[in-house]
């Protein structure tokens, strides 16, 4: 008896390691898998982390050349308007210097009367500071019709038909016709050809 304890140990024993392998080989795997899984896991969020990076750098980078451009724009466009300021500048002081302003405003005045034609006169209106000039300048060129004065004209000659048509010829009014023609220009010169 035993023997046949010792046998039924000895079986036990063997049956116990044999469990207890399968165990450990069992445990291995599922550590294993497990470890797999989580580098994978670590991986994949990685990857989505780098994603999402990258992405975010795009928007950044794309919304850093959106403001630039912007900001290109803006300076652009206040230097174009500097220049047409200090163009209206230049004007009014052509107009305050009788010297130089004479044959201008005569020039201007030639313009006019040629838009109107053949149509009769009612009035020639100027700047009040401008009314000798243009009585001058229509004495030279033997054109008889009231001056009148007014503020709102600048630097040059307004002229009323008896038709109630209205023929201005003014820098002023020059400059701001050509303003959106001379605007690319302007901002060509200022800032090279990539300013268009």
């Amino acid at each position: 008896m035993a023997d046949l304890s010792a046998l039924l140990d000895k079986e036990a024993s063997a049956e116990i390691e044999t469990v207890l392998s399968e165990a450990q080989a069992r445990a291995s795997e599922i550590v294993a898998q497990a470890t797999s899984e989580a580098e994978a896991l670590l991986a994949s969020r990685r990857r989505a982390a780098e994603a999402q990076r990258e992405a975010t750098l795009v928007r950044a980078r794309s919304a850093a050349q959106l403001e630039a451009a912007s900001l290109r724009l803006k300076a652009q466009h206040a230097g174009v308007e500097n220049v047409f300021t200090a163009a209206r500048q230049k004007i009014v002081d052509l107009a305050k210097n009788p010297t130089e302003y004479a044959p201008v405003f005569a020039k201007l005045l030639k313009v006019a009367l040629e838009g109107a034609g053949d149509q009769p006169l009612e009035a020639v209106v100027v700047n009040p500071a401008d009314s000798e000039l243009a009585a001058q300048a229509l004495k030279e060129a033997g054109v008889t019709a009231p001056v009148e004065t007014s503020e709102d004209v600048t630097a040059g000659v307004r002229l009323r038909t008896g038709n109630r048509s209205v023929i201005e010829s003014t820098l002023l009014g020059r400059l701001e016709a050509l303003q959106g023609e001379l605007a690319s220009e302007v901002s060509g010169a200022l800032f090279g050809a990539k300013a268009s």
